[in-house]
Formats: C-alpha cells, structure tokens, sequence
C-alpha cells in the first residue's frame, strides 16, 4: 500500500515535466513536417514583379487620363524604372515635363533567364520587345493616350541569379497595354492571378 503526503487520501493528478516536455517535442516535429517551407526571398521577388506590373499599369492610366504619352524607361544597370510624362507627345524629354525614377524593390534586379522565357523563346535580354524606344540614352515603351503601347514586352526580374524559382517576368501587349505576371517553378512559367 503506497502512503500519501497530506493525509487526504487524494492521487496527485497533473503531467511531469518529462511528459510536458516529450508532447512539446512531438508537437515541434509534426509542425515543421507539416508546414511548408517559407522564404522571404519568393514574396520579395513577387513584390519586385508586382512593382514593374504596376508601374506599366500607372502609365497606362495617365497616358489616358492625361491625353499625353508616358514613357517608360529601364535602367538596367540601375535597377530602376524612368517615368516621363512627354506633355507635347514629341518622344524627347523636354525642360518642364515631369521625370521620376523609381528603383526596385530591395535588392531585386533585371535578369535574363538562361531558359525559355514567357513565350517559349530564350529570351536576349532581360527587357526585350521588338521595338523598344530609346529616349535619353535608356531602352523603354512609349504609352499612347489610347491606352496602346509602342512594343510587345517581357521583362524579367529576379532576387537572386541562382535561385530560378525567385524569378518573375512580367509581359506587355502593345494593342492593349494589357500586362501579365509570371513565375517560374522550375519548369514551366505560371500566370501569377495578381
């Protein structure tokens, strides 16, 4: 017969500290077998796109709500885009017409994918079109005041050159000035729904 402290004839209910201490390690293994891995790098690559994306977004809308071309510049040894809304539509940068830089996110780059890019071809540049304006010393589109845009684009971007899945590309139909993100996954390129 086992004897008790305190005379009460009550069994001590509760866990010791090996038990507490066994679930707790049970309870880290399951977590991080379940959950999937997480990089920083992946939503600063997707934050990087997101900005271009936008970017040609933003232009289009003023062109048209402006009546006035916007042109789009990149800056690749930069990493930064130029924005010049051209007031008399003349394709020059003139005294008096508003010019903005904008960088990308932090530590993103333009990079060209050494595989086929969006639309199955190897892409030769890490911004490419068939007929890029060049104002002021940088490659770019010109936005129309219909919302068009003066070349087919694609222009890709990543965080690290190393790491495939971290590269984004974003492309630009000229008809429309419609732009699509995508990412690569390792094989093919995904169409990113935002």
């Amino acid at each position: 017969m086992h004897r008790r402290r305190g005379g009460t004839g009550q069994a001590r209910r509760g866990f010791t500290i090996i038990e507490l201490l066994m679930v707790v390690a049970i309870i880290a293994i399951v977590v991080t077998w379940a959950l999937p891995k997480f990089s920083i790098a992946r939503y600063r690559a997707d934050a990087a796109g997101r900005l271009v994306r936008t970017l040609l977004q933003t232009a289009q809308r003023n062109a048209i709500t402006r009546q006035s071309d916007v042109i789009i510049s990149f800056d690749l040894t930069g990493n930064r885009l130029r924005i010049v809304q051209d007031l008399n539509n003349n394709g020059v940068i003139d005294a008096g017409e508003l010019v903005q830089f904008r960088p990308l996110a932090e530590g993103a780059k333009f990079i060209t994918p050494s595989w086929a890019g969006v639309k199955g071809t190897i892409p030769s540049a890490s911004v490419t079109g068939s007929g890029l304006s060049t104002v002021g010393s940088l490659s770019g589109v010109i936005f129309r005041r219909d919302g068009s845009a003066s070349t087919d684009l694609e222009i890709y971007v990543t965080m690290r050159d190393a790491v495939k899945d971290e590269y984004r590309a974003v492309t630009l139909m000229a008809s429309t000035g419609r732009t699509s993100m995508y990412k690569w996954n390792g094989r093919i390129w995904l169409a990113m729904t935002q």
